[in-house]
């Protein structure tokens, strides 16, 4: 006999962990305090008054016999069937496919609908009190600046021929964005030093020594895409925040001077690259006279020495004074852009070759008790950079707890991740967004 199919209802599993005890600056994460995520709620609904009406009849009960005619003449909904039985794996959706689901269903939200589940997403992440969300709380409630202060993403400035390079003023132009020509070299530039998974809503800008707001900084879909990679909200601006704490300024002159746009021989100006970004990137590439002397003017003040067309014979003396200079720039920024972003990330993609300090950094994070401000104190300037790094190699090797409490802390947040991705997929199920793309057969009738 046929029988309604009914939805099964799984009794929930609570698991509890003890709390920590309080003390000042930020958490350990072995001290984090982890306890069971309050029951999902929905959105609140106005309740509305029904009016009085006489109670309505229960309807006839269907005989048994009936019950089972109807079932047998098939769904009375068009379907679409085939000969022989499919070939589908029979597992949970992995991979791309999962992900794919996912943005299928917020895509089909309205963008009011969207930012109203991220606020339900930012509620639950609360609810977590994942030892990530308290690192980012920590952060964000010691900064006395409103978010909206921060100023927006500017173009970068160019070096002007006529001053620079008299000899040789080949007028700059800007070139399109979305151009091959422009596309093909700032992929081949920035994608060099490293590609990173998540996408950031801000940048510190080393030469204004200020955060900077990206233009896709409040888009929703950016936020989600961060929440499936299993980061809490705002997790962006704290690690800008972290980053802006451990730099101390002392080559902001530098820093400006290597902000200027990259240009080319024939005066294309790539928008979204800077002198930065080109010597960052390590590839072999072309850099025209009016850049290199205009870092030489700003920096050294060797004005005389150099004139444009530089001629060949001092093409790799001039080369060598402009990359020394850029070393100590890497190597500054490089250094605390990492550490930035192992402060809140398990498994952190790690760029200019510091991959295989990710365990070593979360050591340091946890040395200090994640606050930036002492880990500030410590950091080294450009001349002590390669000693500092290879110390605590040294020292972490030499002292196994303190590599394991590295190790735990990568660990602690890396489970964190799949937590906050689990809870945006199934905020998604209670909102209704996979109902929006996927009928299922009406199983209650």
């Amino acid at each position: 006999m046929l029988r309604p199919m009914r939805p099964l209802t799984l009794a929930p599993i609570l698991l509890l962990a003890t709390a920590c005890v309080a003390h000042d600056g930020p958490p350990s994460e072995h001290e984090a305090y982890r306890a069971a995520p309050a029951a999902p709620s929905a959105p609140a609904v106005a309740a509305v008054q029904a009016p009085a009406q006489e109670p309505a009849q229960a309807p006839a009960q269907e005989s048994e016999a009936a019950a089972t005619a109807r079932e047998l003449r098939g769904a009375d909904f068009e379907r679409q069937y085939t000969d022989t039985l499919e070939l589908v794996v029979p597992r949970e959706l992995s991979g791309a496919e999962a992900d794919a689901r996912a943005r299928r269903a917020f895509e089909a939200l309205s963008e009011k609908e969207q930012r109203d589940l991220l606020m339900w997403f930012e509620a639950e992440c609360e609810n977590l009190r994942t030892y990530q969300h308290t690192l980012i709380r920590y952060v964000l409630d010691a900064e006395t600046r409103p978010v909206e202060s921060w100023p927006a993403l500017a173009p970068a400035p160019i070096y002007d021929p006529k001053v620079h390079s008299p000899g040789q003023p080949i007028p700059r132009r800007p070139l399109k964005a979305d151009s091959a020509d422009a596309v093909a070299v700032r992929n081949l530039l920035l994608s060099a030093p490293g590609t990173r998974r998540l996408d950031s809503g801000w940048m510190v800008d080393y030469a204004q020594r200020t955060l900077v707001r990206l233009p896709h900084q409040d888009d929703p879909r950016r936020r989600f895409e961060n929440a499936l990679l299993g980061m809490s909200p705002d997790w962006d601006l704290a690690e800008a925040l972290v980053e802006l704490a451990l730099d101390d300024g002392t080559l902001q002159k530098e820093f400006t001077a290597f902000a200027h746009a990259y240009t080319d021989r024939w005066g294309g100006v790539y928008p979204g690259v800077t002198l930065y970004d080109a010597y960052a990137s390590l590839q072999t590439i072309e850099m025209p006279d009016v850049d290199t002397l205009g870092v030489l003017h700003d920096l050294v003040g060797e004005w005389d020495l150099y004139r444009s067309p530089v001629p060949a014979h001092q093409h790799e003396e001039l080369y060598a004074k402009t990359g020394a200079i850029f070393k100590r720039l890497l190597r500054h920024r490089g250094l605390r852009t990492n550490l930035a972003r192992v402060y809140l990330c398990g498994t952190a993609e790690l760029r200019d070759s510091y991959g295989n300090n990710l365990d070593n950094f979360h050591a340091l994070w946890e040395n200090v008790t994640s606050d930036p401000a002492s880990l500030a104190k410590q950091l080294p300037d450009e001349a002590g950079w390669r000693d500092y790094l290879q110390g605590w190699v040294d020292r972490c090797a030499a002292e196994p707890e303190l590599l394991m409490k590295g190790t735990l802390r990568h660990a602690q947040l890396a489970r964190e991740e799949l937590l906050v991705r689990a809870t945006i997929l199934r905020l998604l199920g209670e909102y209704g967004a996979y109902a929006r793309i996927e009928t299922l057969p009406p199983f209650d009738q």
